[in-house]
């Protein structure tokens, strides 16, 4: 009986396969190869390699604490945390079956496959892995976008004076035709503000801050302005009554029959 040879496309597709669910290797660091490096990847199982007789660390990122250790042989494996719980020492006591290993940590999760070597005598102490680092990509640098700058309206009316006292003064008013915005000094109290009706009353006025200004969300002939004893008084002189335009209601006709 002949055994047909596998198609190249199905052989390709087994090869990928088996390759995709491969456990990654450490790799040996730039100087003495017993000191292993491999990077995270939170998707990747990585194998360790360990020989009888000898102890294996593992190292975590120095920000990491060890929370949880389960492991799938626990009678064949001594695994004990530093004290700090970014490092995990490691040693075989049997010469078992390749086990699992899961750490989590205060930040991340790893996934081990743990084997013990049998060739690790013949192969010299180069074979034998005393340090194993995890290598972690830079973290990424948010990019922060500056706020943009609100400028205040162009076409406002700048045309205020004051009376009283000078304590209150902002350093800035003036009203775009629908708000009126007091810029008082930085780090300064604001004093409350009423607006100065016509009639010489006071009303209360809504007010918010916005962009290093005090709005308050209306016009008016004149401001208030109080703060303990101290008392401004800021004019509007270029305060006009809305006109409401030639579609607005007109006067009705004497001669209608609705007479009051």
């Amino acid at each position: 009986m002949f055994l047909r040879p596998l198609p190249a496309a199905i052989l390709a597709i087994c090869l990928s396969a088996s390759s995709a669910i491969a456990a990654v290797e450490p790799s040996p660091g730039p100087g003495d190869p017993r000191l292993r490096e491999v990077w995270y990847d939170p998707y990747q199982v990585v194998t360790v390699r360990a020989a009888l007789g000898y102890q294996l660390t593992i190292e975590f990122d120095p920000g990491e604490r060890i929370e949880n250790v389960a492991i799938g042989d626990s009678l064949s494996w001594q695994v004990v945390p530093s004290r700090k719980a970014n490092l995990l020492f490691l040693k075989p006591m049997d010469r078992a079956p390749p086990t699992n290993m899961q750490v989590v940590t205060n930040q991340r999760r790893y996934a081990f496959e743990l084997v013990v070597r049998a060739d690790a005598g013949k192969r010299g102490a180069s074979a034998v892995t005393y340090n194993l680092k995890f290598l972690y990509p830079a973290p990424e640098t948010p990019i922060v976008t500056a706020a943009p700058v609100v400028l205040p309206p162009q076409d406002v009316n700048h045309a205020y004076s004051y009376q009283g006292s000078k304590a209150n003064l902002p350093q800035r008013v003036f009203d775009d035709g629908v708000s009126t915005y007091f810029q008082f000094a930085p780090g300064g109290s604001v004093p409350a503000i009423f607006a100065l009706e016509a009639d010489k009353s006071e009303a209360v006025v809504n007010s918010r801050t916005r962009d290093g200004y005090t709005v308050v969300d209306r016009l008016a002939p004149g401001f208030v302005l109080r703060n303990g004893s101290e008392e401004t008084r800021l004019f509007n002189d270029g305060y006009r009554t809305a006109d409401p335009g030639p579609l607005s209601p007109q006067p009705r006709p004497k001669s209608s029959w609705w007479r009051k």
